[in-house]
C-alpha cells in the first residue's frame, strides 16, 4: 500500500467525514450556538482522555509492532489477544472511574454539576469506545486500509444520524451523550465486521505475552503524553478566554478549531494510516530521507492549497457551516490556518519520533510545546483577546517545526 493508494481510500473516507461532518456542525450550532459549542469542546477534550487511557495507550505500540510483525502471523495473533486484555482491563478500571467521579467532572468542565449525567453515560459506555479504538489500530496495524476505510464511513453516518436525533430531543445534553451512544453502536458492528473478514481476535488467556505487552508498554507513555497535552492545553486555553473574554467567543474559537480538523482530517488520515506503519518498516536513513522527502512533496502542496481556499471561502463556510451568530469568528481564520500549515509540516517529522521509539525527545517536546502554546495564549489573549490563541497557535508550530527539522537532521536522517 503506497502513498497515492493510501491517499485515495483515506479520501473516500475523509469526504464522508467531511459531509456527514458539516450536517453535525451545523445541526450543533443550530441547536446550542456559540456558548454550547464552548461547552462541547470542553467535553470533547476531557473525553478524549478518558478514551485514551481506556486503550491503556497502547493503540500505537499496536499499530507499529503488527507491522513489524508482517510476516508472523502467530505474533501478530498474541499481540492482537495482548492487546485486547489489556484493553479490558484498562477501560474496566476508567469506566469505574468516570462514573463514580461524574460530578467532580462535570464541575471541572462547566463550573456545575447539572452535567453529571453525561459522563456517567460516557463512563458507561466507555469500554465499547475503547475497543473500537483498538480495532481501528487492528485493521491499520494489518494494512486493511479498504477495511479501515468501511468502518470509518459507517462511524461517520451513524454518528451523523444519531446527533440529529438526540440534539433534537435533548439539546446540549443529546450532543454530549451522542459519541457514548455511537461507541456501543460501533462496537457491535467491528465485531461483526472482523468475523466477516475472518479477522481473528479473541481475549485469549493462553496467548497472552508478557513480553509484548512491555512492548506495547513502551509506546504507552509516549501516548498518554500525547493524547493529553493536545486537550489539556486546549481546555486551559478555551478556560482562559471564557475567563477573560467571554464564554462566545471562546465558542468562536472551538468553531474555527474544529473547521480546521475537518479540512485537514484527510490529511491526519494520511499520516495515521501510512506514516506510522511504513515508518516503523524503514530501517536505513537514506530509505527514511527518501520517505519524508515524498511526503512534503505531495502533502505539504495539498495543505497550503486546502488552508488558501478555507481563507478565502471563510464568509461562505460560516454561512453553511454556522449561523449568522458566528460571523465575529471570521477574524480568527488566518493566523489559524498558517498554523494549520505549520502544523502539519512539523507532524511529518515528528511521526519519525514516534515510530523510531524516541521516548525521550517526544515526551520533552511534547510537554514543551504544549506549555509554550498555554504560555504564548496566556499572553497573546490578554493583550489581543480571543485572536491572541490564534497568534498562539502559529508561532508555537513554527518553534516546533524548527525544533523537529534539527533533532530529525541529528538523529535519524543525517
Amino acid at each position: 500500500m503506497n502513498l497515492i493508494r493510501t491517499s485515495l481510500y483515506t479520501s473516500l473516507s475523509t469526504g464522508i467525514t467531511f459531509l456527514t461532518g458539516f450536517v453535525v456542525t451545523k445541526v450543533v450550532a443550530m441547536r446550542i450556538g456559540p456558548e454550547g459549542m464552548a461547552y462541547y469542546g470542553q467535553f470533547l477534550n476531557t473525553t478524549s482522555i478518558l478514551a485514551m487511557l481506556g486503550t491503556g495507550a497502547i493503540t500505537t505500540g499496536v499499530v507499529k509492532y503488527l507491522a513489524e510483525y508482517s510476516e508472523d502471523k502467530v505474533r501478530q495473533q498474541q499481540l492482537i489477544s495482548t492487546a485486547f486484555i489489556m484493553v479490558l482491563l484498562s477501560s474496566a478500571i476508567i469506566s469505574l472511574f468516570t462514573m463514580a467521579c461524574s460530578s467532580p467532572l462535570s464541575v471541572a468542565a462547566f463550573k456545575t454539576k447539572d452535567f453529571w449525567i453525561v459522563y456517567l453515560v460516557y463512563g458507561f459506555c466507555l469500554t465499547a469506545v475503547s475497543l473500537n479504538l483498538i480495532f481501528s489500530s487492528i485493521l491499520n496495524g494489518l494494512k486493511k486500509i479498504k477495511q479501515l476505510t468501511l468502518i470509518n464511513i459507517i462511524a461517520s453516518l451513524t454518528g451523523m444520524l444519531s446527533i440529529v436525533i438526540l440534539s433534537y430531543y435533548l439539546d446540549l445534553k443529546g450532543v454530549l451523550i451522542n459519541s457514548s451512544i455511537v461507541g456501543v453502536i460501533m462496537m457491535f458492528i467491528n465485531i461483526m465486521m472482523f468475523k466477516k473478514w475472518g479477522i481473528e481476535w479473541k481475549f485469549s488467556m493462553s496467548q497472552f505475552d508478557k513480553p509484548l505487552l512491555k512492548k506495547l508498554f513502551s509506546f504507552s507513555l509516549m501516548a498518554i503524553v500525547s493524547g493529553t497535552v493536545s486537550p489539556v492545553m486546549q481546555f486551559l486555553v478555551r478556560s482562559k478566554i471564557i475567563s477573560s473574554v467571554s464564554l462566545q467567543d471562546a465558542g468562536y474559537w472551538q468553531a474555527v478549531t474544529r473547521i480546521s480538523d475537518y479540512y485537514l482530517g484527510f490529511v491526519s488520515s494520511v499520516l495515521v494510516v501510512y506514516y506510522m506503519p511504513k515508518l516503523s518498516e524503514l530501517k536505513t536513513a537514506d530509505e527514511i530521507r527518501k520517505e519524508i522527502r515524498y511526503g512534503y512533496k505531495i502533502i505539504l502542496p495539498v495543505v497550503g492549497i486546502l488552508s488558501l481556499s478555507v481563507w478565502l471561502c471563510r464568509d461562505l463556510i460560516i454561512h453553511i457551516l454556522f449561523t449568522k451568530d458566528f460571523i465575529a469568528m471570521r477574524d480568527l481564520f488566518a493566523f489559524q490556518l498558517i498554523g494549520d500549515f505549520l502544523k502539519i509540516g512539523s507532524w511529518i517529522l515528528a511521526y519519525l519520533m514516534v515510530a523510531k521509539a524516541m521516548t525521550r525527545i517526544f515526551i520533552i517536546t511534547e510537554i514543551g510545546f504544549g506549555v509554550s502554546f498555554v504560555v504564548f495564549s496566556y499572553i497573546f489573549i490578554a493583550y489581543y483577546g480571543v485572536i491572541g490563541a490564534t497568534y498562539a497557535f502559529a508561532l508555537n508550530y513554527l518553534i516546533y517545526w524548527a525544533i523537529m527539522f534539527l533533532l530529525a537532521k541529528r538523529n535519524l536522517i543525517n
